[in-house]
């Protein structure tokens, strides 16, 4: 289809363009070829007459017009999906609808799992893709890539809507044979830390990153990994320490020999929320599969 002479199937490539800012992670993105990529950029610069992306040195930036276009474009595919989605009422038990969430593995541990349950026994033929956070995961909300945000409150945007899903406090977790049956101030600073960091360059930090720091302390890291879920096989035969979400904690300490142990030091309770884009407030499927969520969450042991 073509308004304005403009090709509407290129808007698309155009959002992801403009969004990643490198030909070849868009092409994959879009399951295109680089080449198919790249005449479709030559066909956008033809009709915008710029250059809509430069190479600087290994980069590509986007140029003034470019960057006007990113979020108008953006908002306008997001916009044009969710009235696709609204032609006709959710029906869950009909629907084949594929739902994508960003989630830590924690989340996928302590809810996800109960979610698919009762998907599997209400909406058979519909599916959940997790994804794991990036660098930037609040921008995959706003650039519209999944559906909903699975995070800590902290770290979602003021822009969009969402509500609290449930609450979870942080415990030390140590080994039962070597590890300490109490622990201290001085010995959570001198013990051997495991942590965990998020995205491509293990960079981004967890919450607990920020209360410890307040303490203006760094801890003695021993292994540092990218999965909640991958830190209690590095505790086992060790004396050292990891601080962990409870519900997480006592699920692993029933399967494994670890102790959870109270923290040293006072910490609030962390808020785990759920965020959609708000131009799709008002899509019927996803409006269905956040009362599902709201609801699960809400009978959490």
């Amino acid at each position: 289809m073509r308004f304005h002479g403009l090709d509407l199937n290129l808007l698309v490539v155009l959002d992801m363009l403009l969004a990643e800012q490198n030909i070849t992670r868009a092409g994959e993105r879009l399951h295109l070829s680089q080449p198919a990529t790249s005449a479709a950029l030559s066909r956008l610069r033809s009709y915008f007459e710029d250059d809509l992306l430069v190479q600087i040195g290994r980069k590509m930036i986007r140029t003034p017009v470019g960057e006007t276009l990113a979020q108008p474009v953006r908002d306008l595919l997001i916009q044009m999906r969710s009235t696709l989605e609204n032609r006709t009422l959710f029906q869950p038990e009909l629907s084949n609808r594929k739902f994508s969430l960003m989630a830590s593995d924690y989340v996928g541990m302590v809810l996800m799992p109960e979610v698919s349950r009762r998907l599997n026994d209400i909406a058979p033929q519909c599916s959940i893709e997790l994804f794991s956070p990036t660098d930037e995961a609040a921008l995959e909300i706003e650039r519209g890539h999944v559906d909903f945000l699975v995070l800590p409150d902290s770290q979602i945007l003021p822009d969009h809507p969402s509500t609290a899903l449930f609450n979870d406090a942080f415990v030390c977790v140590v080994c039962r044979d070597e590890g300490p049956k109490s622990l201290s101030f001085d010995d959570y600073k001198n013990l051997g830390h495991v942590l965990v960091r998020w995205g491509s360059e293990h960079r981004s930090p967890t919450v607990d990153d920020f209360f410890v720091r307040s303490f203006g302390f760094e801890r003695k890291v021993e292994v540092t990994t990218h999965t909640f879920n991958s830190v209690p096989p590095y505790l086992i035969g060790t004396r050292r320490i990891a601080t962990m979400h409870r519900r997480l904690a006592e699920r692993w300490a029933s399967y494994l020999p670890l102790r959870i142990v109270p923290a040293p030091w006072a910490v609030p309770d962390i808020t785990i929320a759920m965020q959609w884009n708000k131009y799709q407030q008002h899509d019927p499927g996803l409006a269905w599969l956040r009362n599902l969520m709201i609801e699960t969450a809400a009978n959490l042991a």
